[in-house]
């Protein structure tokens, strides 16, 4: 699929892992993709990187809206999304301001981390 949205990245300094430029040298991101009326917002995860699915990703907006990121093929233990997760906000997005919540593992790691992440990005265009 052609990713014609903005990458958002997020600054997960308490990770304290190094990833591929991909990411800008995070374990996580956000793209924006127009999907109809809507956005669909996609998390990545850097190389090296995976994202947990048992605990849901989360974006609570600043409006208190709560969007949860899914994916139909998680890996065979369920533990882990093997595709990048999804979330579907209603309108055309160029911004997303809110706390993004999700848990990420790296490499070799047994455990999860849970993040928290406040974005705050800039449109490029001027519009919400």
């Amino acid at each position: 699929m052609r990713a014609t949205g903005i990458r958002l990245l997020l600054a997960l300094a308490a990770c304290g892992r190094e990833s591929d430029a991909q990411t800008g040298g995070q374990p996580l991101a956000i793209r924006i993709e127009p999907a109809g009326d809507s956005s669909r917002l996609v998390l990545t995860a850097a190389p090296g990187w995976k994202i947990g699915a048992r605990l849901k990703p989360g974006l609570e907006t600043d409006e208190g809206l709560v969007f949860r990121f899914d994916a139909a093929r998680l890996t065979p233990d369920s533990a882990y999304f093997a595709e990048p997760p999804i979330a579907i906000v209603p309108g055309r997005l160029a911004m997303v301001h809110g706390t993004l919540r999700a848990s990420a593992c790296a490499a070799g790691e047994r455990v999860c981390r849970v993040v928290v992440v406040r974005l705050r990005t800039k449109s490029v265009n001027g519009k919400r």
